[in-house]
Formats: C-alpha cells, structure tokens, sequence
C-alpha cells in the first residue's frame, strides 16, 4: 500500500492497494499534480477546519460573545470557507518511511474565530491501514470541529460511480436537514423504514431506488446524500465503528474508525466534470466522503456535543482505516 500527501491542505492525494485479483488500485479521488489543488474548490483529501460543515447565519455565541463569519453559502457558513484550511500550505513538521505530519499555526480571529490555534495532522501507513491523527491547541475557548474530506472510490478512482458500493453506518438515527443542509431542530429521526437505514451492508444505489419510490424529499435536496449519523458511545472518546464500505467490483473492504460523536456520509451529488486523476472527471457519485466530527450547526444546539474547545485542552480527533 502507497500514499501520495501533499502539505496544500494537508492532503491525501492517493492511496493505492491490490484489489481482489491483485491489480493495484487508487481509491481517492485526487489530482496528479499538488500545483492543481490551488484552484480546488471540492476540498478533495483535504483537512477541513476551524469548523468543518456548516454554521447556521453565519454567526454562533460563545461565552457570551456573538461571533459574525464569512457567510460564503447563501446565509451560512460551510467548511470555514473561503479562507479554509484546505488552502493553507502546511509546514512539513517530521517525515519517514510510512509517515509525515503537518502543522498549521492559525491565528487569532482567523476566519472569525477567537484565539491562537496551533493544529498538526499526521498520516501513518499501517499493516492493512491508515490513521490520521488530529491534534490542537488554543489559547483561547474556541470552536474546533476538523475531519478529513477525502472522497472514496474502492472500485477505483475515476472508475464510475459509487452506487454499485455496499455500506454499512451503524446508527439507528439521522439527521434531516432543510435545504441549505442546515439540520432541523428537534432530535435526530428514526432510520427505521427510510432510505437512511445503513445498519445493515446495503447498496448505496438501492437505498437510493427505496428513496425515489418514496419520493424521499430529503435525498432530492442532497442530489443522494449530505447527512448527519450519530454514532453511540463516542462520547466515550474511544475509537468505535462509524462506517464499512466494500467496493462491489474491486472487492476492496474499507473499515472505518473513529472517535467522533457523528459521521456525514456524503454522496458527491454536486461534484460536476470536476478534473481528477490520469485524464477522469469526475462527476455526481464519483466518490463517497465519511466526515468523522459533530453534527452540522452544533455550535448553535444545545441536544447534541458541541465543538468548543476550552482553552490551553488538547483537541484530538483519531481516525483509523482498516483495508482488506
């Protein structure tokens, strides 16, 4: 196994591996070129901070202070952009044969976020896996809610799409979302009976059949999937299951770990002849992404774990990949 990492974004370009029959395979969707990521705007293998997914107005209170974002999507704001970490050239902290970390110094009021938040990621190669390995601290009380945007395909990148793959989340709730993916107040839903129900290895494609003859409005406004899975007993900050994935034609089985309180799966309904790799584009379902972190708008709720970081703690967020 092989992996290509590049300190723009603190990205992982490739990650390559025998399939079922021996054949090398690239299951991350990616460009050849690091130099090509500058004008990226799908976030591909990048660690997404300060806040990854979206913050509701643009604006949350913390300690009794209003604090006012870029609003760069519609109303709100979506993955701390367009000043995100993705786009940040990352110092190249320690290297080796199986890994490299990368750090970030990122200053106070830095996309509108209080306090001095000095953050390092490491990618390792491990037998028969992968972990990233988050870590941060602030000298302030502050949000912090990372997670990788590293889009899967284990047929193989620029292969086709993903519908074809089998998935499994074992979370009996979810949560629905209006249509800016702000989710709705009130708790997490029921999968029971609904396109959501991931609690068994299932083909993404036929949840999405299910959906359609349900007229499912939630995956209409997601073009396929853009939601929140709760994961129980990751508050216990301990790696727990949060998602398997087998790729149907590659046979190539992805276990994923983590020790965060949600997974959003995300099915790449808006990636639209995006360039990739040895001449593909990328188009919707392309890939898969599984973002380890908190629920959408958490900030802003108060019935489910909010990222706030108080000062001088260490943040962590531990990710390991099982390959098989």
């Amino acid at each position: 196994m092989t992996a290509r990492l590049t300190n723009h974004g603190a990205r992982l370009m490739s990650l390559t591996m025998p399939d079922g029959n021996g054949k090398p395979v690239d299951v991350v969707l990616g460009k050849d070129d690091p130099h090509d990521y500058a004008t990226d705007d799908t976030l591909m293998g990048a660690i997404v901070g300060r806040n990854a997914n979206r913050i509701q107005g643009a604006r949350f209170t913390l300690d009794g202070r209003e604090y006012q974002l870029t609003a760069n999507e519609g109303a709100n704001s979506n993955h701390s952009q367009p000043n995100g970490y993705e786009h940040r050239n990352w110092t190249i902290l320690e290297t080796g044969d199986s890994f490299v970390r990368f750090g970030l110094d990122s200053p106070d009021m830095d996309q509108g976020f209080l306090g001095r938040f000095r953050v390092s990621v490491r990618y390792a190669l491990i037998e028969q896996g992968l972990t990233i390995t988050v870590r941060g601290v602030c000298n302030a009380t502050i949000v912090a809610n990372l997670t990788t945007h590293t889009y899967w395909n284990l047929n193989g990148e620029g292969s086709g799409d993903i519908l074809g793959h089998q998935l499994h989340i074992p979370a009996d709730r979810f949560y629905s979302t209006d249509e800016q993916f702000i989710p709705l107040p009130g708790p997490a839903g029921r999968v029971d009976g609904t396109p959501m129900d991931f609690r068994r290895l299932v083909s993404i494609g036929e949840r999405l059949r299910v959906g359609a003859l349900k007229d499912d409005q939630q995956l209409a406004i997601a073009r396929g999937y853009n939601h929140a899975f709760p994961i129980d007993g990751t508050a216990e900050r301990r790696l727990k299951l949060m998602a398997e994935a087998v790729g149907e034609r590659s046979g190539v089985r992805m276990t994923m770990y983590a020790d965060a309180p949600t997974v959003l799966l995300y099915t790449a309904g808006f990636l639209d002849d995006v360039p990739g790799k040895n001449g593909h584009r990328y188009g919707p379902s392309a890939g898969l992404c599984l973002e380890p972190g908190f629920v959408p708008n958490a900030i802003n709720r108060t019935d489910c774990p909010r990222p706030v970081l108080p000062a001088g703690q260490e943040y962590q967020l531990n990710i390991l990949y099982r390959f098989g």
